[in-house]
């Protein structure tokens, strides 16, 4: 069986087979026309970030970690909520 592309070119199972196989031992054959990437993640702030490091006790980041895992959240994303809320309740 083959497929056809847009432009009537067809693509055959044998073809897209050793494409398959060469991808998979790191054996691409080609030439690259142009690549495109798009913008990047989108800045959180305004302002440049910094990095601050603390330690908490092993249970809490369990319990942390349970509470992102539920939200699908990273626990950077958590922890700056958890700042932001502590700063505009005060």
């Amino acid at each position: 069986m083959g497929y056809t592309k847009k432009d009537g070119t067809v693509v055959s199972d044998e073809w897209m087979d050793s494409v398959i196989e060469g991808a998979e031992s790191d054996h691409l054959v080609g030439t690259v026309i142009a690549t495109q990437t798009g913008p990047g993640r989108p800045r959180l702030y305004d302002d440049d970030l910094e990095t601050i490091s603390f330690k908490l006790p092993k249970s809490r980041i369990r319990e942390i970690d349970l509470v992102i895992k539920q939200k699908g959240e990273s626990r950077s994303e958590f922890l700056r909520d958890a700042v932001e809320r502590a700063l505009t309740t005060s």
